[in-house]
């Protein structure tokens, strides 16, 4: 085989070894996507370059499977500011524990933000649940990803794994929730079943999970942060933070689910977990990764 050749064959098989990668039986498109395919660059010359140090302890995502790539497009689509790229999201860590020690001491500790702040915010956050989960759960025709949501009444969690939740979303378009309704209720969203909170989960679960592909550890669930703050305005933003970062969190750092709570993050902490917006970019690349 000519070197040339065979130096090509090598970066295809390199290429669509990645599940994020374009579909080798489908034609090359004439411009790829930078934000799958990142360049190589000179760590000196990477914007990037300064997380590294302080970035160079965080594990990397532990549970990573198939993507959902339509989910993906999604939120593409709906992004309101250039998301982190999804190749970084499912191979960077991005919480160090002890950032992820002080959101559980905020989450656990007394409500500090004012009233009307905090009000404000949360309602943000219902408006804007309820468009993006009328997209999730609308007719593909009609240009939706037609999921169809199951409740349950159980303390448990419906699925052993991250990898059944992720594969029934992007194989059938179905999911079980075990809703809000078995639980206490949340002080401001209520406890009704398929209300406020369980269309949040759901939409957490469908444009987060299921299409980068990442699991319930700790750094893929921020991952799945990264991805999903872009689908909240600044408004809603800090309780979406509340719900997805701080009631997660505290779970997996205290081992134990906390009652949940309305409140907003205080400034130092929302400085502290600031990811640069759209990294993965041309001219980006991951501070610490798996590849």
């Amino acid at each position: 085989m000519p070197a040339d050749v065979h130096r090509l064959s090598e970066q295809t098989d390199r290429v669509f070894d990645d599940p994020l990668a374009l579909d080798p039986l489908s034609p090359l498109p004439a411009a790829r996507d930078p934000r799958w395919f990142i360049p190589a660059h000179a760590a000196g010359r990477s914007p990037t370059a300064r997380l590294r140090a302080r970035r160079s302890a965080i594990p990397a995502p532990d549970e990573v499977f198939p993507a959902w790539r339509r989910a993906q497009r999604e939120v593409d689509r709906l992004a309101g500011e250039t998301p982190v790229a999804p190749r970084v999201l499912r191979t960077t860590g991005f919480l160090p524990p002890e950032l992820a020690e002080r959101i559980a001491a905020w989450f656990t500790g007394k409500p500090a933000a004012r009233t009307d702040a905090v009000q404000r915010s949360y309602r943000a956050l219902e408006r804007e649940t309820a468009r993006l989960s009328e997209i999730v759960g609308r007719a593909p025709s009609a240009g939706g990803l037609g999921v169809r949501v199951r409740h349950v009444r159980s303390e448990s969690d419906p699925y052993g794994h991250a990898a059944e939740l992720c594969a029934e979303l992007r194989e059938d378009r179905s999911m079980t929730l075990a809703t809000i309704a078995a639980e206490a209720p949340h002080p401001l969203l209520g406890g009704e079943e398929g209300g406020v909170v369980d269309r949040l989960r759901v939409v957490h679960d469908v444009f987060g999970h299921a299409a980068l592909g990442l699991g319930f550890d700790l750094q893929s669930e921020y991952a799945t942060w990264l991805q999903c703050r872009a689908l909240f305005s600044r408004d809603a933003r800090g309780a979406a933070f509340c719900e997805l970062v701080g009631a997660t969190t505290t779970y997996i750092v205290t081992g134990e689910k906390p009652a949940l709570r309305a409140d907003l993050p205080p400034a130092e902490i929302v400085a502290a977990c600031d990811v640069p917006r759209g990294m993965g970019a041309a001219g980006f690349e991951p501070a610490t990764s798996r590849v």
